[in-house]
């Protein structure tokens, strides 16, 4: 019986390590290179604050530049390059 109960607790633990790891290795990198642009929060490139989908205007610029661009993932530094767009939401 205590067998059991140290394999649950070691297999509870270990997926709480495993959700805390994912969430903070997201893109905070993203955020501090993004901060030279402008960024402030996750929101720069997110509609949430969290991060994640949906994209706002500048994030569905950077993942077509990462299509474009034929890149394994995003750069940050691509912003250098993003002009706000003149449309005007309706």
């Amino acid at each position: 019986m205590r067998r059991i109960k140290i394999v649950l607790s070691v297999t509870f633990l270990a997926g709480i390590v495993a959700a805390l790891a994912a969430q903070s290795i997201a893109y905070p990198p993203f955020l501090a290179k993004a901060k030279k642009f402008g960024a402030k929060d996750c929101r720069f490139c997110h509609v949430n604050p969290e991060g994640g989908t949906p994209f706002s205007e500048r994030g569905k610029w950077l993942i077509a530049q990462k299509e474009r661009r034929h890149a394994e993932a995003v750069d940050p530094e691509w912003l250098a390059a993003y002009k706000k767009s003149s449309k005007k939401k309706r």
